[in-house]
């Protein structure tokens, strides 16, 4: 089939989608990823992905770019201020208000997905829905919508307006769809209550199996504990950074750890990380490392870097954050790792208690404690760390989950007339 695939993102960045388009690709499927270049991206390394791709630019260099720029952002501004205005009843009646308000570029990505010859659609995420939706009625072929998460309530910051238009955007939209695809059945079940939709295709945003050995009977003493934190952004406003750092500081002088913060800092986040770190006594402990590319990349790292134990602390600020299942809690297992994670729905159901513990949001007490036992029975640290792996090995590994995203493919393909 040909597939014309869409994101509102420079795309090189975006693991699930490039997953997503290769292993199409390698099943024999011609595969163009649209993607967009917002006015702060940067463009990465396209070339290395083997795909078929366009972006969009809008990050205002020469006289086209600005005025593209322009154009979009006063169509979404204007869709935003009127659809705070009317009340969700009359939304309804002009979901194209709703559409333009929550994808600021969909009218560019739709005529150009338009161009392309194709017996599918795919969109990626709610911002992506109505250029898919617009462009699929253009070549009279069918759509699929991947919600990555529940984008109603992606934001603790969304304003109610926010809120409201993206409900009747998705709603108008999401039930067009041949098939609605999900990152868990957490987001699953909430999209058929919300929608009354048939039952989302669930696709894991699982890592790829990599060659990295079981953990072996380590050499570590009792009382010391490798710990990676890993995030596309690891500064102060992420929500969490800070109740694992006032944990770590409840351990100085009881346990021997370090913690590897891997993730994206701008440079005043960094300034206020270092004096956080200061401040809590712990800028011999931590050591602030740059992002690595890709899941691969991080699984490697961690592993070549001898770290144990993995740390996802999202405190439920929003509904999505409460039922996503981070694509670093699999990775962390993937490498070998134990995790540490809040004890939240989307983390109940990627990590099982033979391979991490968890701890109430915000609770740096008991995530305290919990570190504290991990340190001290070495023993019991390493089982956790071989389930983990044991699990990604044979269950947590996208060689596995991709038959669910193929057989999509393979029951639209049965059903698709060229266009």
């Amino acid at each position: 089939m040909r597939v014309v695939m869409l994101v509102a993102n420079p795309i090189v960045f975006d693991g699930r989608v490039i997953r997503h388009a290769q292993t199409l690709v390698r099943a024999g499927h011609e595969v163009t990823v649209l993607g967009v270049l917002g006015p702060g991206d940067a463009e990465g390394r396209m070339e290395e992905l083997g795909l078929s791709t366009w972006r969009l630019d809008r990050r205002r260099r020469g006289l086209l770019p600005r005025l593209i720029w322009a154009s979009t952002a006063m169509r979404q501004r204007a869709a935003l201020h009127l659809g705070a205005l009317l009340p969700e009843s009359a939304l309804r009646q002009v979901p194209a208000v709703a559409a333009l308000a929550v994808a600021t570029s969909a009218v560019e990505l739709a005529l150009r997905a338009a161009t392309l010859p194709c017996e599918v659609v795919h969109a990626n995420d709610l911002n992506t829905l109505p250029a898919a939706a617009w462009a699929a009625r253009l070549r009279r072929v069918p759509y699929v919508y991947d919600a990555h998460e529940l984008y109603v309530d992606e934001h603790p910051n969304l304003t109610e307006a926010e809120r409201r238009l993206r409900r009747v955007a998705e709603a108008h939209l999401a039930p067009g769809a041949a098939q609605v695809l999900t990152v868990n059945e957490l987001i699953a079940a909430e999209l058929v209550r919300r929608y009354g939709l048939p039952p989302p295709v669930v696709v894991r945003n699982l890592p790829p199996r990599v060659q990295v050995p079981c953990p072996g009977p380590d050499a570590g003493p009792p009382g010391t504990l490798r710990l990676l934190y890993h995030g596309a952004h690891i500064g102060l406003a992420q929500e969490g950074t800070d109740d694992l750092l006032r944990a770590l500081a409840r351990l100085r002088g009881v346990l021997e750890l370090r913690l590897t913060m891997r993730g994206g800092l701008t440079e005043g986040a960094r300034r206020d990380l270092l004096a956080r770190l200061d401040q809590l006594g712990l800028s011999d402990r931590v050591r602030i490392c740059p992002p690595v590319s890709g899941a691969v990349a991080l699984v490697q790292a961690a592993a070549a870097d001898g770290e144990e134990v993995g740390l996802a602390v999202h405190p439920p600020v929003c509904t999505s954050y409460r039922f996503t299942t981070s694509s670093k809690v699999y990775e962390y297992q993937a490498a070998g790792l134990a995790v540490c994670a809040t004890d939240l729905p989307g983390n109940r159901l990627t990590v099982d208690e033979r391979a991490g513990l968890f701890y109430p949001p915000g609770d740096d007490e008991t995530l305290a404690r919990l570190l504290l036992e991990l340190g001290r029975d070495r023993a019991r640290l390493l089982a956790m760390r071989q389930a983990a792996w044991r699990r990604a090995q044979t269950e947590l590994c996208w060689e596995q989950e991709q038959e669910r995203l193929l057989a999509v493919y393979e029951r639209l393909g049965a059903t698709s007339t060229p266009s």
